[in-house]
Order: C-alpha cells, then structure tokens, then sequence
C-alpha cells in the first residue's frame, strides 16, 4: 500500500519540481555560460534555494562573481590559510565523479546518484562491491561515518544497484524499491524470502536493503522495511545547507546600495542594542553597542605581531517613517590592538559603542559598520520612538540591562555630574549586555533614568514571569534622575522574563506610578554568557557649549519645524558665539524667511577667516541678492563657483543677478547650467525663453 502511494504521488511531485525548473528557466538562460555552469552543475548540490534566488536576480557580471567569492568564504572550514578547502575538496569531489562514477553510462559522473551523493558526502569509509554474483544484480554498499550534527546517522550505508542488471547504478530505496529489486530472480519472492537470500551472500547487504541507520536494528523476521531511510536520504541532501547562513545573500540585495561594490556579499551577522536616555538639558540621547563575534572580526599586524589594527568606517542613519532623513553621519575609527588586547578579541566578541542626540519623532536607526580588513560589514537597525522628555514632567527613559558596571576616576572633574556619555552615566560606567542574555545565578544590573525626578522620588524594579512577579527592589534616584541597581538571579530556570520600572511619588504625597517602562530578559540554562573580549567607546562631549542645540537645530531644520530650529540655533549662538556651524545653520533659516540683514550680520563677521568656506560666502551672496545687491551679489556667487560645485538656488540667483545688470548672454549661460543638475525647473524654463537670442531680451 505504502509503495502504490509513494509511486502515485511521484508524478505531482515531479511536475512541482518541473514547475519550479521552468519558472526559473528563464532567467538561467540569460546567464554567460560560466555562471550557467556554476549554477547548474558546479554547486547544484549544494546551493540553498535562497541563494540561488539571490544569484538569478543579480544583473551584473562583476555582481555575480562578488557573490561566488562569498558563496565559498561562507563555507570555508578554515578561514586562517590562504586556500579555501572546502572549495578545494568540493572540486575535487566533482572531478573524481566524472571521471570514476561516469563510466557505465552516457551522463556525466556528477549527474549520476553515485556521482551526487559522493560530491555530498565524500569518499566512503567503506566500499563493498557485488558484482557478477548470479543470484543479485550488480550491487554497491557504501558505508559512511556521519555527523549527527548535520542531520545524518553517526553511521549509515547507502547502497546502489542496477535495476535489472542494465543500465546505471541508482540509488536504492528500502521502500519503494524493495529487496526482491536486488535479486536477479524475484518470481515468486516475498520481502522475508528476498532477505534470507540476500543475507546468505551478505548480512550487511541484507540489512541496508531494510535500513540504511545502522543504529535502527532492521527487521529481518518479518522482512518490513524501514521509512526512516527514505527520511535520511532527504537529510542529506539537505546537510550541506544545514549550518549555511544566507544572510549574507538578503543583505546583500537591502543594504547592497548602501555600500561599495566590494563590500556587498561580505554581510556578517551581529547583535546590537539601542538604548534612548536623557542629556541634562532634555535632549534625548541614543546610546548603541553592536558586538561581532570573532570569526568576523578581521584585523592586520605588523611583522612582529606587536600590534593589530583596522580601520572601521561607520554610516549612522535616522529615517521618519516618511523617509525623511533626519541624522545621516559618515565616521571613520583607526582602531590599533595590542597582543593582550588582540587575544580577547580572538576568542570573544568585539564591541563598538556610540551614542549621537535625536529630537523626539518616530524613526527608523540603522547603523552599518564597515571593517576594510576583508571588506566585511555589520547591519545594526531599531525603531525608536522618542518622547518629549519634559524636567516638569517626571519620566522614566529606557532599562538597560547590564552584566557589570564600574566607577570611573572619582578625582575628575566631571565624574558626578550627571551628564550622559557612552554607556557611562554621570561616574558610573555600565557594560549592557547586548541582547539581554544572562545566565542563572548572573547578577542583572538595572539601568534606568527617571528625567525631572527628584532624590525624593523612587523607582520599583520587578523581576516578572508571565503575571507573576518573582523579585522586587526599591532603588533611590540620583543625579540628572540616574538610577542603578542590581538583582540577582538565584533559584532561576532558563527562559524568558521580563524586568519592569515604575517611578513612584514621593513619601507624602498621593501614591501613585508616574510613569512605567519594561525590557524583556533572557535567562540561559548555560553555565555562562558571552561578554565582549575588547570595548570601543566613541561619542561626544555633550557639555561643549551649545553642541546639542546646533544638533537639535539641525535636525529640526530637516523635519521642516524651522521656528524650533531657530529657537535651537539661537540658543546654541548665545552659548557659544563662535561656534561656525550653528551660525550658517542660523544664517541659512533666516534666508529662508528672507531676513537678508540678519543672514549678514552671522556671516560677514566669518569671511575673513573663513574666506574658502563656501556655505559662508554663498550665503553672503545669497543675502546681497535678497537685499537687491546684485553686483555685489555676483562677486560673491562667483567666488562660491569656484570653491565648490554650487545648487541651482545659487545658480539660480547669480543668473538672476546678471539678469537685473544687463548681462543676458551671462544670465543665459548660469540659467542653462542650473537646468543640467535639475531639470525640472519649469520658472527657469520660461525665464529662458524670455531671454530670447543672444544678446537680445524680448
């Protein structure tokens, strides 16, 4: 009944795959032939399918090569040698197919079963041959020592035939071939009587044609044979895509426009985690760790391995839901190891910490870290949710859970004053653990900030599983509202849990919870958790004066809420009047709103230390354009043309200005340059047009 049901299912299962076949046949077609080859015969055993979708929608030539270099690094056994083994033995295998496994038939070895399961799984352990033996057809057991790691039997056979003594050797099935298909002789022959002949030349023989787990006893009494087998074939086939991650390949087709050509396929995984806590002044603060694990870490060295380094290039994003960008940073880290230093990161994880301000609104955070060594690159993303952090209105900020924390130079002169840097809070410094794993009897220590809270105020943590709360404790809350505790994590079983905040009122008045937050936490029943080997902490001083209004300021400015980006300049020019960015930021709003004096008076005092710099002298020009002082206006917008490629608004203003003085054929010239970088300007066009032929204006 089985076998009657295996074979009717056969036809719709081959037509699936034909489908398949002939949906993709196409865009196979259009492959050069080498890709075509590649595809199709060189690694047609071992590609995922996802990868294979990845490779057919690539367009390019050099596209497809970056990819088959990633394809092997991905499954190189050992990434410390020059030569890739994998790839080696991989090659190796098909070359032994073809020439060894081919011979008994008009195919190439590759395509035959041999040919298949030996690129799969490699040279057996064992080989016993049956060949010429009058009562079975010409018969090879395979004998393989397996990995149960990758799905397969710590030892198992695979047994070949030719079905009728002709043809080629296939692959035998214990169900739907049966043992009699082994006899030369089966008129007559049940399953019981196939097996007593069968284990009359061979007791091995006789049991692989029933199972082919050498760990499952076959059952030679009643002749039954095992369905597992058939399972195991298809585990196999599987295994070499088992421990692939494609990533790799996803990443490359997301973040691919978003890195150089030489970096695409070179995605490795990492964990990250963001966290938003708040600066003194009320500006939300966004602290990030990304940790790569170290068979992604890659560095150089010097001759004597007295120092390893690498330089990472960082690409920091902060998108509205609309896709306004709202932070946009290029950073760039000369990172320099000692031995020691080197030591921890080959064993355990690297870590990089940073933090950058972020005014309230929704966004989508991505952070892609790129390491030059091997051109290899990390994807951190979150979406955040900023508030409005208000000091009359008490709030608590986001938890961090943190495996250690420790206190930073008590003598320095900013150890206690409650500013927010890296990862370090007011003297405290905190090590998060990304991911917020720990592990039983790990100490937690919690991480939150309750913002326009007084000492007065106390906040709650709780330890919850489900609706139960399993431990609580009342912490004090210090400086700029910093609050940091510790649970430990005794009498746990490993599972999920969640640690909730509560900032309660002060003793006095009415009890009530002001304001509430929660993080999930993962206990693991191992006996330890993976910390970073090697930290590196960037950021900025947010006690600069007015850093944080410009970067408020400029932020607001691209969200379009200019009368808050100019309340934030101005504030950040009062603290601080010598600060030159928040100036041509301010300079810049105040054109807008066409207040030419006002763009002047920031300007003009900068160009005579600044006099290359070309935000200062377009936006002077610009201002003496507004103010109608065209020929002054032309010095200036000219000047700017020569420090930089300039935007159609200066082009834009400089042919007006040429316009107003007479000069129509210069007027004409600018106006046309305009429209080469952004041809959708309909007022030019028709300005043009007004201008009638050279020299003439209608």
């Amino acid at each position: 009944m089985m076998i009657m049901m295996l074979r009717s299912l056969l036809p719709v299962i081959l037509g699936a795959v034909l489908v398949s076949a002939a949906a993709a046949d196409e865009r196979v077609d259009r492959l050069p032939e080498e890709h075509k080859t590649w595809l199709e015969q060189d690694v047609v055993y071992i590609i995922t399918e996802r990868e294979r979708e990845v490779f057919l929608s690539l367009e390019t030539l050099d596209e497809r090569n970056r990819f088959i270099e990633a394809f092997w690094r991905k499954r190189d056994s050992n990434r410390t040698t020059p030569e890739n083994e994998y790839r080696v033995e991989h090659y190796r295998r098909i070359e032994y197919a073809n020439t060894y496994l081919g011979r008994e038939t008009y195919r190439e070895g590759w395509r035959t079963d041999r040919g298949r399961y030996y690129i799969l799984l490699g040279e057996p352990r064992e080989i016993q041959r049956y060949d010429g033996y009058g009562k079975i057809v010409s018969t090879h057991l395979w004998f393989y020592q397996g990995d149960p790691l990758m799905g397969v039997p710590s030892f198992f056979y695979l047994l070949f035939f030719k079905r009728n003594d002709f043809g080629e050797f296939r692959l035998y099935s214990p169900v739907v071939d049966g043992p009699q298909s082994l006899l030369t002789q089966q008129t007559g022959l049940d399953n019981i009587a196939a097996v007593t002949v069968l284990d009359e030349i061979s007791p091995e023989l006789a049991t692989a044609s029933l199972s082919y787990d050498t760990g499952e006893p076959p059952d030679l009494i009643g002749g039954r044979a095992s369905v597992g087998s058939d399972a195991m074939i298809a585990r196999i086939e599987e295994s070499p895509k088992r421990a692939i991650r494609t990533d790799y390949a996803d990443a490359a087709l997301r973040y691919g426009n978003r890195v150089s050509a030489d970096y695409t396929f070179n995605y490795v995984p990492s964990r990250s985690q963001f966290s938003v806590l708040v600066d003194p002044s009320g500006t939300a603060i966004v602290l990030y760790s990304i940790e790569i694990d170290p068979e992604n870490f890659s560095t150089e060295s010097d001759e004597e391995k007295s120092k390893f380094y690498t330089t990472l290039d960082l690409t920091i994003e902060a998108r509205t839901p609309e896709g306004v960008l709202v932070v946009g940073n290029d950073k760039e880290v000369y990172l320099e190891l000692s031995p020691s230093q080197m030591r921890g990161v080959q064993t355990r994880p690297f870590a990089y910490q940073d933090q950058f301000p972020l005014v309230p609104g929704d966004y989508m955070v991505s952070v892609i870290l790129r390491n030059r060594v091997l051109r290899q690159y990390a994807v951190a993303e979150a979406e955040l949710s900023i508030p409005n952090f208000s000091a009359s209105t008490p709030q608590l900020a986001d938890i961090i859970l943190a495996y250690d924390t420790s206190l930073v130079d008590g003598d320095a002169p900013d150890a206690a004053d409650g500013f927010i840097r890296t990862y370090q809070l007011g003297n405290e410094r905190i090590e998060p653990a990304t991911g917020s794993v720990f592990v039983i009897d790990d100490t937690v220590h919690v991480v939150t900030q309750a913002f326009g809270a007084s000492s007065e105020h106390r906040v709650t943590f709780e330890l919850v599983s489900g609706d139960e709360v399993l431990q609580t404790i009342t912490s004090s809350v210090g400086p700029n509202g910093i609050v940091i505790d510790a649970m430990k994590l005794a009498n746990m079983v490993g599972g999920t849990y969640e640690i909730r905040a509560r900032l309660l009122s002060p003793p006095g008045e009415t009890p009530e919870t002001l304001s509430e937050r929660s993080a999930p936490i993962t206990i693991s029943p191992r006996s330890f958790a993976t910390r970073p080997g090697f930290v590196y902490r960037r950021g900025f001083d947010s006690r600069l004066p007015g850093l944080l209004s410009a970067m408020r300021g400029e932020q607001l400015s691209k969200l379009g809420r200019f009368e808050e980006a100019r309340l934030a300049l101005e504030e950040a020019i009062a603290a601080n009047p010598g600060y030159v960015p928040a100036r041509v930021m301010l300079a810049t709003i105040y054109l807008r709103a066409g207040d030419a004096d006002q763009t002047l008076e920031l300007l003009a005092p900068l160009e005579e230390v600044l006099p290359n710099e070309y935000d200062v002298i377009s936006g002077i020009g610009l201002g003496r354009y507004v103010k109608g002082e065209y020929e002054n206006a032309v010095d200036y917008l000219e000047r700017a043309r020569t420090l930089r490629p300039p935007t159609p608004l200066v082009l834009n203003a400089l042919a007006d200005s040429y316009e107003r003085l007479g000069n129509i054929d210069k007027a004409r010239e600018v106006y046309e340059r305009s429209l080469l970088l952004d041809s959708d300007q309909g007022a030019v066009r028709e300005r043009l047009a007004t201008l009638g032929a050279s020299g003439v204006k209608n």
